[in-house]
């Protein structure tokens, strides 16, 4: 883009001349300058690669339809564009976001500078806007996997273990932990095959899913282990959890034919004094202790 700055220059002028000294306070205060700012600048020319990334068909059908465009978080960075301005700053460089005219959002890298002989007026920026939509993506997909576990879509073990680290150095309210531990996941690999395993393991994380919200840390810790964590619940609420646990895993084995779906589960709670690492024993512990009587009632039958 090549575009014409001096209307914002003049208002700069404008400014200064009626005492204002902080725009970026002058402008948290009168938001809708950040707007009529935008409105000042001319675009004077276009190329057409600037044309196929926004979807427009020619110069006029862009300029026309800018607000489409530079619209949500983009006014925020316009107004930071006007602060580095006014502050002296006639060459930056920033990512955001623009949107197409056919409504795709474009994750760009934005490069600005005022053209060398044109720092009084402002009358000739150069504005060059870089597609980095792909980059963006592989970024937020490499983070995804750095806390996620791929299979189930549900936190990983480091996640949980970091998560457990925050909560064990800045702790008020209490925190619950549920430890769940995914039953008869071998035989049915050694019987059915690991898709089937694969399967339940899926199965699994899907009543865990429905179980707890977005509030909560649901991660799957190992191989057939699962965790939760809840923060700021007591002893007196977990049991509720618990039979929803149950509940889901009920209704999913309506679902499916086979194999049965089936997790032993134990939850602790934490105390003053007690460290989380202790309360994950004991959950650990508890869960244990419910894998047994689960064992038993089978025997029984």
């Amino acid at each position: 883009w090549e575009e014409d700055y001096s209307a914002i220059k003049e208002y700069f002028d404008t400014l200064r001349a009626q005492g204002v000294e902080d725009l970026e306070s002058y402008l948290r205060k009168k938001p809708e300058e950040v707007l009529h700012c935008a409105e000042l600048i001319k675009v004077l020319n276009v190329n057409q690669r600037t044309l196929d990334l926004f979807s427009a068909e020619s110069k006029e059908h862009l300029t026309t339809n800018l607000n489409r465009i530079f619209r949500d978080e983009m006014q925020d960075h316009f107004a930071r564009e006007l602060v580095d301005l006014w502050n002296g700053n006639l060459m930056y460089e920033r990512e955001g976001i623009n949107y197409s005219l056919s409504g795709d959002s474009i994750s760009i890298l934005l490069n600005f500078r005022i053209m060398p002989g044109h720092e009084e007026d402002f009358s000739w920026a150069l504005v060059s806007i870089q597609d980095i939509t792909a980059r963006k993506k592989a970024e937020e997909y490499l983070q995804y996997l750095g806390t996620h576990d791929v299979m189930t879509g549900l936190f990983n073990r480091a996640y949980f273990e970091e998560t457990i680290q925050k909560l064990d150095t800045d702790r008020g309210d209490p925190v619950a932990i549920i430890i769940l531990d995914l039953n008869y996941l071998k035989r049915t690999n050694d019987t059915l095959g690991h898709l089937a395993g694969d399967k339940l393991i899926r199965r699994a994380a899907e009543v865990l899913t429905a179980a707890f919200n977005a509030e909560h840390v649901t991660a799957r810790i190992g191989g057939d282990e699962f965790a939760v964590i809840l923060p700021g619940k007591n002893a007196e609420e977990v049991p509720e959890y618990l039979k929803q646990i149950q509940t889901l895993i009920d209704i999913n084995n309506k679902y499916y034919r086979e194999p049965l779906l089936s997790l032993s589960y134990g939850a602790a709670v934490s105390q003053p004094g007690l460290r989380l690492e202790k309360v994950i024993q004991l959950a650990d512990t508890a869960m244990y202790e419910n894998k047994a009587l689960l064992h038993r009632r089978r025997e029984d039958q």
